[in-house]
C-alpha cells in the first residue's frame, strides 16, 4: 500500500470512519481485509477496479438518469472495497429494521382500517390526509394475510457516536436490491478468497422469501401460481433492476399494456390467449396503477387493478397505498406509534425530525433553522432539501415567512454527520460519506432482514 494511504483515509472531519479507530488502528471487522490490502501494490488494486468496470459492462449494469445530456444510460458506479459490518453489529441492526416493517405495515393497516391512530391523536390527520399518496379509493381494503409491506427498505447513517440512525422509509416500491446483490456477486469476483474467509453472508435468500411469499398468498385452485414485475418501462431510472429481479425471481417483466382485467381478476396476455396472475410485485408508483380508479392520465396502469385487488383476485405487493408512509413528517411520531401497537420501544431510533404543523414543534425548529435541514412533508411539494447553515440572514428570514404560511408543508431535520468509508480512488485510499439502505421481505415467519444493503 502507498505510504500515504492510512493518512488519506483518517481524514474524518469529525466524523466515525468505518475502518479507522479514533487512535488510529483498524477496526476489528476490517482487520483481515486490511492485512490483504496491505500486501497488494497500487497497480494490483488498480487492476481489480479495472475488472469491476469490465464486470458492470459486460452485465449491462445500467442507471438511468432522466434528461442527461451525456445519454440515459449510466454504467452503475461501484468502488472495488465492500463495506464490512461483523455479524454481532449486524444482528441488531437487522432485528431493529424487522421491528420497523412490522410496524410500519400495522400503520398501514390501520390508516386504511378503523384509524384508531389518528381517533387517538398519535397521527396528524393532515400527514395523513394531506398526503397525495394516501389513496381513499383503498379504504377497507384487506391484503391477503393483513400484508401490506411485502418487501421494506430503510435508509440508514451513523452519527459520530457509531450509533445507526434512520434517515428515511421506503415503502412504495422501494428500489436497490437487484443492485445490492449485483454489487455483492461483483466484489465478490474481485477478492475470491477474502469473500470466502470472511464468511460472507449470501443475499439470495431475500429473493427466494419474496418468491415464497408471493406464490403462497393466494388459495389458485388447481391452477398453477403465476407472478409477474410490473415495470413502467424501459425509460425509469431502474430499469435494469426491474430486468435484474425478474430473472431472480422468475417472474415475467411485464408493462401495463400487458395485462388485462376481466370480471375483477388480472389477465396476462400470451400469444396462446389470456392467463390468470395471481400476483403483482410492482415497480410502478401507487397512483399509476389504475387509471380507471387513481390517476386518470396514466398510460402505465391497468385499468380495473383496484378492483381486482378489492375483490380479493390478485395480491399486489406492496399494497397499493403504501407510499403515504415515505413522508418524513412521519418519523417524529412513530416511537409513540409503536409503544401504541406493538407494545415496544422503537429499536432503531430516526434522525430528530420536527414536522412544523404542530406550534410548538415549529417554534423550536424555527429558533435553530442555521442547524437545521428543510425538507418538504409531502412528494407533492417538489423541492430540494434546504440547509439552513448554506443561508445568509435574509435567505433564512425568506424560508422562515414560507414555513410560517403552509407550517404542514414543512419537515426540519437534524443535520447528521455521515460516517466516512475507505474507497480506492487515485491509487489510494481515500475517505467519502457513506449511507446504507437496507431491505427486509415479508415470509412465513415475521420479516426476513437481507444480510447486506446498497
Amino acid at each position: 500500500m502507498p505510504p500515504n494511504a492510512s493518512r488519506n483515509a483518517s481524514d474524518m472531519t469529525g466524523s466515525y470512519h468505518e475502518l479507522w479507530s479514533p487512535r488510529g488502528g483498524v477496526r476489528p471487522p476490517w482487520r483481515r481485509f486490511y492485512g490483504h490490502l496491505a500486501g497488494l501494490r497500487p497497480a494490483q488494486l488498480d487492476q481489480r477496479q479495472a475488472l469491476i468496470a469490465r464486470q458492470i459492462q459486460e452485465n449491462g449494469v445500467t442507471y438511468n438518469v432522466y434528461a442527461d445530456p451525456k445519454g440515459s444510460d449510466r454504467p452503475w458506479a461501484l468502488d472495488l472495497l465492500p463495506q464490512l459490518i461483523s455479524a454481532e453489529e449486524w444482528a441488531p441492526l437487522a432485528a431493529g429494521v424487522a421491528q420497523r416493517a412490522r410496524l410500519l405495515n400495522r400503520v398501514l393497516g390501520d390508516l386504511y382500517g378503523e384509524q384508531r391512530l389518528l381517533r387517538e391523536g398519535l397521527l396528524p390527520p393532515e400527514l395523513v390526509f394531506g398526503h397525495n399518496n394516501f389513496l381513499w379509493a383503498c379504504q377497507g381494503l384487506r391484503p391477503p394475510g393483513d400484508t401490506w409491506l411485502h418487501v421494506y427498505a430503510v435508509d440508514l447513517a451513523r452519527a459520530p457516536d457509531g450509533r445507526w440512525w434512520v434517515l428515511a422509509d421506503r415503502t412504495q416500491a422501494p428500489s436497490g436490491a437487484g443492485y445490492a446483490l449485483e454489487n455483492r456477486h461483483i466484489v465478490a469476483r474481485a477478492f475470491p478468497e477474502q469473500h470466502r474467509d470472511l464468511q460472507v453472508q449470501p443475499l439470495n435468500g431475500y429473493f427466494q422469501a419474496l418468491q415464497r411469499t408471493l406464490s403462497a398468498g393466494l388459495d389458485t385452485g388447481d391452477e398453477a401460481p403465476l407472478a409477474v414485475l410490473l415495470t413502467p418501462g424501459r425509460y425509469n431510472e431502474t430499469y435494469f433492476e426491474h430486468l435484474y429481479q425478474a430473472r431472480q425471481l422468475g417472474f415475467p417483466l411485464v408493462e401495463g399494456q400487458d395485462l388485462t382485467v376481466r370480471d375483477a381478476c388480472l389477465y396476462l396476455k400470451t400469444l396462446s390467449g389470456l392467463r390468470r396472475v395471481h400476483a403483482v410485485f410492482r415497480r410502478l408508483d401507487d397512483d399509476f396503477c389504475d387509471p380507471l380508479e387513481l390517476r386518470s392520465d396514466s398510460a402505465l396502469g391497468v385499468p380495473g387493478l383496484l378492483e381486482a385487488v378489492r375483490q380479493g383476485n390478485v395480491i399486489m405487493a406492496n399494497a397499493l397505498g403504501s407510499g403515504l408512509l415515505e413522508s418524513p413528517g412521519l418519523l417524529g411520531v412513530l416511537p409513540g406509534v409503536c409503544q401504541a401497537l406493538l407494545g415496544e420501544t422503537l429499536a432503531l431510533p430516526a434522525v430528530a425530525t420536527w414536522w412544523c404543523g404542530e406550534t410548538p414543534v415549529r417554534e423550536e425548529a424555527l429558533s435553530r433553522l442555521g442547524e437545521l435541514v428543510i425538507k418538504p412533508a409531502y412528494p407533492s411539494q417538489r423541492f430540494e432539501p434546504v440547509f439552513g447553515k448554506a443561508l445568509d440572514a435574509e435567505e433564512r428570514a425568506a424560508l422562515r415567512e414560507r414555513i410560517e404560511a403552509r407550517p404542514h408543508a414543512y419537515v426540519a431535520q437534524e443535520r447528521i454527520q455521515l460516517s466516512r468509508a475507505p474507497v480506492w480512488q487515485g491509487g489510494s485510499l481515500q475517505s467519502r460519506a457513506i449511507g446504507m439502505r437496507v431491505y427486509a421481505v415479508a415470509s412465513e415467519d415475521g420479516y426476513w432482514v437481507m444480510p447486506g444493503g446498497l
